[in-house]
């Protein structure tokens, strides 16, 4: 494992139990898990458009954000491809994600790495030594669709 190139920080973001918004209508609740502690955020979420929010209302910085919550990686693009949808070109970005192993990554996550949300493809264990995670990522466009 090269650790010079991990250089990125990134916040990996666990669905929980579904909640109801303004509109009355059941979303998942993406809330920061910090995999070295094991602990996930009750108290603030991802909203939809990608600010972090407590939930009573108060603004919590990205800087706060990364302290709490970022890990070392290095984030790369690994492919790309356009192709039409409902008419319309839509582009998808394909990344690799290394990281030191964390036993609690699961591909139901996302990851947000700078303004981009990640939906988690696969979770691979290099080498099977439980040493390094390569984590295949997906960028979400804005309305948190692959």
């Amino acid at each position: 494992m090269e650790f010079s190139k991990m250089r990125h920080r990134i916040v990996f973001l666990k669905p929980v139990t579904a909640e109801t918004n303004n509109t009355d209508e059941n979303v998942i609740g993406w809330y920061p898990y910090h995999p070295i502690t094991d602990i996930t955020s009750d108290k603030m979420y991802v909203s939809q458009d990608n600010e972090c929010i407590f939930d009573e209302g108060v603004l919590y910085t990205f800087s706060e954000l990364m302290h709490d919550y970022g890990i070392w990686a290095c984030v790369a693009p690994m492919t790309g491809k356009e192709y039409a949808e409902a008419q319309k070109i839509r582009a998808e970005t394909t990344y690799n994600i290394n990281t030191r192993y964390i036993k609690n990554i699961t591909g139901d996550m996302k990851i947000l790495y700078g303004a981009k949300v990640f939906d988690v493809w696969s979770v691979l264990d290099i080498g099977g030594r439980k040493r390094e995670l390569k984590i295949v990522a997906i960028e979400a466009d804005s309305y948190g669709k692959k």
